[in-house]
């Protein structure tokens, strides 16, 4: 704003002004989280759709028993993600320990049947003395989601999940065996419409949960075997450690 020579005044507007940037900027925040959910249900309900719609298909011989059992299974991960993606946009980012066992575990036996029925398996590695880290089990849960998501649609073979220490922080590495990222490809960047695929809008979702949990997210590895990254929030402490480069192993 321009100085009116009025030192009060001048503060008062550059206030105002600040306040006006930082609530455009929570707006535009809203609106992009809105779209990256919306995306994340279509998606979901896309592969319940097709799920029941291939056994009434002319001449399929699909088991329709097995359909609605899988259809079930995938309404109620939309509901586990729906709920999930609900408290995030509501809440505060939780402050809590987050403790990568039992979040791998739940991941585990969810991915391990749908990466089997494609022939692929899931490898999922826990290196000892990990450091300590923070953030909201929910937020951790549909990143990971996410990750595995992507590496199905557009990896090969196996998909590796690992946590270990990078530089003090803990880390968690999603990798497949594909060709990987193509040159020049950003994969976070929306695309501006849902599609079926991991990349654009479901990655962007992915890095804003990491980044609003007070980590990072980026690709560590884009080929060949693409490898994500994703630094976890460290605890609070009275000297913080900076959080590594994305350039750190």
């Amino acid at each position: 704003a321009p100085a009116s020579g009025l030192p009060e005044a001048d503060a008062v507007a550059d206030a105002l002004a600040r306040a006006a940037d930082r609530i455009g900027l929570l707006l535009r925040r809203e609106r992009a989280f809105s779209a990256d959910a919306s995306h994340q249900l279509r998606t979901a309900l896309t592969g319940v759709r097709l799920e029941l719609e291939t056994p009434l298909a002319p001449g399929a011989r699909s088991d329709p028993y097995a359909a609605l059992r899988t259809a079930l299974q995938q309404v109620e991960r939309m509901e586990t993600t729906l709920t999930d993606l609900l408290a995030l946009a509501r809440d505060v980012p939780e402050r809590a320990p987050l403790d990568p066992v039992p979040l791998l575990d739940g991941i585990e036996r969810h991915w391990h049947g749908e990466l089997a029925a494609d022939g692929r398996r899931l490898r999922v590695v826990v290196d000892e003395d990990l450091p300590d880290a923070v953030g909201s089990p929910r937020a951790a849960r549909q990143v990971l989601d996410v990750l595995i998501a992507n590496a199905r649609t557009h990896g090969r073979g196996t998909v590796t999940v690992r946590v270990r220490d990078s530089a003090g922080v803990l880390a968690v590495d999603v990798e497949d065996e594909g060709a990987g990222i193509p040159e020049g490809t950003d994969p976070f960047v929306r695309r501006g419409h849902a599609t079926e695929d991991g990349h654009g809008i479901g990655l962007a979702l992915a890095r804003s949960l990491a980044e609003a949990e007070g980590g990072r997210l980026f690709v560590s590895r884009p080929r060949p075997h693409p490898r994500f990254t994703w630094l976890v929030a460290l605890p609070v402490r009275s000297a913080p450690t900076r959080l590594p480069s994305p350039g750190t192993p």
